[in-house]
């Protein structure tokens, strides 16, 4: 082989490694692109998850608690019937 076959051989090795650096480079970016996109959906999706989860006992409370409220409503109409009927009887 020639000088000039060992040369031309050569630049196109060079240009070949060239060609697969810019490649990896820019899958990497891709992929790390990819990566974090992934990463905040899945954290959304939890965040989503939790808040539904939340507003689940949030209701949950305030029907527990209009529960609450009507019970001592009831309890505060027998006390004023029994201290009536107290005061009738003295």
């Amino acid at each position: 082989m020639t000088q000039e076959v060992k040369d031309k051989n050569k630049f196109q090795l060079v240009i070949v490694a060239i060609l697969v650096g810019w490649f990896l480079t820019i899958g990497n970016f891709v992929w790390a692109a990819a990566s974090k996109d992934t990463q905040y959906i899945y954290r959304l999706d939890t965040i989503e998850k939790e808040l539904e989860d939340l507003d689940s006992r949030l209701d949950t409370a305030e029907t527990f608690r209009l529960d609450i409220r009507a019970d001592l409503a009831e309890i505060k109409t027998d006390l004023i019937w029994i201290r009536k009927e107290l005061e009738q009887g003295r």
